[in-house]
């Protein structure tokens, strides 16, 4: 069984609510909705003009079961709704003509959804672009008090059946050292909710245990030292060559001293030319399967997708968002 085999069937047992918000745009996410349905994956809600979205399945010759959810972005709870977004944004100033118009959006009606309860996790991507996907989930349900900042992750499993974790492949350029260690303890923790796998964490870098001396060494070394402190349970160490990280000989000799041993399962990478380069030659070259990007950081989950992706790729992070909001 596959990892992601592995997910689909823990999300199964659970069927978490899930909030979609481009229903009435993209017919992959209503193909994705009955499928979760079909599948007993998740509860999946849509979010949207009612009209719009029956309207855009029937074009495509889909007749929606009436047990699955519609959710309008205009409801008996506008009120509400309107004072959320009006009290979240005090700080941007906005006139009601502003906050009315947020209101109608779907992403932030997801969100604000999320925050108040009435899903587990919700999904975006396919229409909207990432950025438009993160400004919704944190001005909606936040960062986490866990986290200083949203990052990603993505899970990479190898032919040999392998899973590891990379991050950050897909939002932060050039992290700082805190804001590197925040991204590593997020990853090991969506590696450990995925995987159910205890994380070992390195900090890659070129160097190896101060084999070379440079400004972006030292940033990592920081990194490392940060993470520790706020995790003293999870095995992390660095900073490393990535064969040092996950080749037990060659960490034999170029760090022999290390408690990763050569057998890390989460990388973190330096800045984000590093991890999008690692990951897609990992992909491409080294044929494993990419999930993600994951995003971390926030309070509950709000994944982001690629616009580009398929039904099943929905699918599947639904169901990875699914396992993220335990």
């Amino acid at each position: 069984m596959t990892q992601l085999e592995k997910i689909r069937k823990r999300a199964s047992e659970n069927r978490k609510r899930v909030l979609l918000p481009e229903a009435e745009k993209d017919i992959r996410v209503i193909k994705a909705a009955l499928e979760l349905d079909k599948e007993n994956l998740a509860i999946p809600v849509l979010i949207g003009d009612p009209l719009q979205i029956r309207d855009l399945a029937g074009k495509n010759s889909i007749e929606l079961p009436e047990l699955i959810e519609i959710r309008s972005v205009i409801g008996e709870d506008e009120d509400e709704k309107f004072s959320f977004f009006k009290q979240k944004l005090a700080h941007k100033n906005p006139d009601d003509e502003q906050i009315e118009k947020i209101c109608l959006n779907p992403l932030f009606t997801a969100g604000w959804l999320l925050e108040r309860g009435y899903g587990d996790s919700a999904v975006a991507g396919s229409v909207a672009s990432t950025s438009e996907v993160i400004i919704a989930a944190i001005r909606t349900v936040g960062v986490s008090p866990r986290s200083s900042l949203v990052s990603s992750s993505f899970l990479m499993e190898l032919p040999d059946g392998r899973v590891y974790t990379y991050a950050d492949c897909a939002v932060v350029p050039y992290p700082d050292s805190s804001q590197l260690a925040s991204i590593a303890l997020d990853a090991g923790g969506t590696h450990l909710k995925l995987t159910d796998s205890s994380p070992k964490i390195a900090f890659l870098s070129f160097s190896t245990k101060g084999s070379a001396k440079h400004d972006s060494v030292t940033l990592v070394q920081e990194a490392l030292s940060l993470a520790i402190e706020q995790n003293s349970k999870w095995v992390i160490d660095g900073e490393m060559q990535f064969d040092t990280a996950v080749v037990p000989d060659i960490a034999a000799r170029k760090a022999p001293g290390s408690a990763l041993q050569g057998n890390a399962n989460v990388f973190i990478f330096p800045n984000l030319d590093a991890g999008n380069i690692a990951y897609k030659i990992t992909e491409r070259i080294g044929g494993a399967t990419a999930t993600g990007p994951i995003l971390q950081g926030l309070a509950k989950p709000y994944m982001d997708l690629s616009r580009g992706c398929s039904v099943e790729d929905i699918v599947n992070t639904a169901c990875v968002s699914a396992l993220l909001s335990d």
